[in-house]
């Protein structure tokens, strides 16, 4: 038979089972007799149970299982309690946010408690309520507070019954640090002196981690660690300082593809979905010499010939259209036409060039004269088939910055890879142009709206959190707010100029060069009329000697 207080409590463990929670574990190693032994086959039948009586670890639980689970756990003290304890963390891998109710087959001590409890800190596991099976007067519940440091929490269930069994214990931080590591890739974050010299920090991702910290009453702690040659643009080395305890959060956006989603769990949720594309130079005007082979094709002017030849012969050959006044005018007048009509197509070409062929896939970028430069290891990462078919179009590098420098400078002289949220800054600083220099092709993509994180700890306690903050961040438009925001930032702090890095396009009289088709045009046609008059010479002259023969 059951007490009162230990049915109250099952009572509130049905409540937070309608709350949305589909799977219950028993976990019971030692096969201990819990109360809950009582419960589990006719009180809470609706739920799907899985009774766990084994005391080895199983680490891949979270391939079978999302966070919707509550664990009861049977424990007994001493040693083998605290073996089986970091057995079920370790079983709890990427699902440390799930709720353990903890029941030890024990009298009550407050320190054993505080010793269970703190496992449970140093293994991530924030949601445990703990309590002793053979408690003297009332049921107590045993909890802990995490921050700023741990804190035992000790609860009566007259008191858990005004609020809720497993609380939020990441609502308030209390002044807790956060350590992070800003990439200083704008516009993800960037660094920059303020008005007294001191160092800080800006960005549409700072402004992201500022507003949760603030929200979550925490404060930043910004890490900066000597970066690896070539290391400041990959996530690589934060995932590296992460893993190991330095820092908490890498501020640095990451495709999650294929060749990373082994470590997901070493990402966000999902902050926003963005494509990495290319970023090609606008088309360049035609030459002004070719301007003068698109008035008229080849084939027009062959016609045109043709027509000519066939009113001449017309008009030689018939005396009454010869003799015909205003039939003799018609040739003048389609010389005129066809004159004037060249003049202005001429000019609307001079005035307005049109540019050259447009590039809109990579077979038109691999026959073209453009490449584009891009990073060596961002490179190698693409599909295999992909690179042996189009690695001509490539001019690959391994510094960073010195792609960075030439980017940002506008060097028309490459195409270059970039994701679109950075693209959104290169595109506002283009208005300030007299002319854009690049354009964004969506049809050269390498990939295309792929979920974009940043770095944050394995197992982080502050995976759900985020991702909650991030949804409503999301759904808000801050995020979309925060992203325009930064171009500005850039601009106020100094690290992006407002000016016009496009070359100014002054109309120029025509030169000799300019007009070179029509010199060989005018000199073939020299040539030719010269080689007839000097056969109609050879001839006459032929014609003499054979008669003074």
């Amino acid at each position: 038979m059951l007490a009162q207080e230990l049915l109250d409590l099952y009572g509130l463990v049905m409540g937070f089972l309608a709350g949305g929670v589909t799977t219950m574990i028993y976990y019971n190693p030692a096969g201990l007799d819990c109360s809950w032994n009582v419960l589990w086959r006719s009180n809470l039948t609706h739920q799907p149970q899985i009774v766990w009586q084994n005391g080895n670890p199983c680490p891949d639980l979270y391939n079978q299982f999302n966070g919707d689970i509550l664990v009861l756990a049977c424990l007994s003290p001493g040693s083998m309690g605290e073996l089986h304890l970091r057995n079920l963390a370790s079983s709890l891998r990427h699902l440390m946010a799930v709720p353990v109710l903890v029941e030890v087959v024990a009298q009550d001590r407050k320190a054993l408690a505080s010793e269970y409890l703190s496992i449970c800190l140093h293994r991530h596991l924030l949601n445990v309520e703990l309590y002793f099976r053979d408690h003297q007067k009332s049921l107590i519940l045993y909890s802990y507070q995490a921050f700023p440091h741990f804190r035992l929490i000790q609860r009566s269930l007259s008191d858990i019954l005004k609020t809720q069994i497993f609380g939020n214990k990441l609502g308030n931080l209390r002044g807790h640090r956060l350590r992070v590591l800003p990439d200083l890739s704008p516009p993800n974050t960037f660094d920059y002196r303020d008005e007294r010299g001191q160092l800080q920090v800006a960005g549409y991702l700072w402004d992201f981690i500022v507003t949760y910290a603030s929200q979550r009453n925490a404060s930043l702690e910004v890490i900066r660690p000597g970066w690896r040659p070539g290391g400041a643009a990959d996530s690589t080395y934060m995932l590296e300082l992460t893993r190991n305890g330095t820092m908490d959060f890498g501020l640095t956006t990451a495709f999650i593809t294929k060749r990373n989603v082994n470590l997901l769990h070493q990402y966000t949720y999902p902050i926003l979905f963005s494509s990495w594309c290319t970023m090609l130079p606008v088309e360049k005007p035609i030459p002004k010499d070719d301007l003068f082979g698109r008035i008229m094709c080849p084939g027009a002017v062959v016609l045109l010939l043709a027509i000519l030849l066939l009113g001449y012969l017309a008009f030689a050959c018939m005396d009454s259209v010869r003799n015909c006044a205003w039939l003799r005018i018609l040739p003048r007048l389609m010389a005129l036409i066809l004159l004037t009509t060249s003049t202005a197509q001429l000019l609307s070409l001079l005035i307005s060039p049109p540019p050259h062929k447009r590039i809109e896939n990579f077979d038109d970028l691999l026959s073209s004269s453009v490449r584009i430069l891009g990073m060596s290891n961002e490179f190698y990462d693409m599909d295999g088939v992909f690179r042996a078919k189009y690695a001509a179009a490539f001019h690959l590098i391994s510094d960073p910055d010195e792609l960075y420098e030439l980017r940002n400078h506008f060097n028309s002289s490459w195409a270059y890879t970039i994701a679109l949220i950075k693209w959104h800054v290169i595109e506002q600083q283009q208005h300030y142009f007299s002319r854009p220099l690049f354009r964004l092709s969506t049809d050269l993509c390498f990939n295309d709206y792929v979920p974009t994180s940043f770095v944050l700890a394995p197992d982080s306690i502050y995976y759900e959190s985020l991702k909650d903050f991030t949804l409503s961040a999301a759904q808000a438009g801050l995020m979309k707010h925060w992203i325009a925001k930064s171009f500005y930032d850039m601009v106020a702090s100094g690290r992006m100029d407002i000016r016009d890095y496009s070359e100014q396009v002054v109309q120029q009289p025509l030169s000799m060069v300019d007009l070179r088709h029509t010199w060989l045009i005018f000199g073939a046609a020299i040539a030719v009329a010269s080689g007839v008059f000097l056969l109609e010479l050879s001839l006459f002259h032929v014609n003499v000697f054979l008669n003074s023969i």
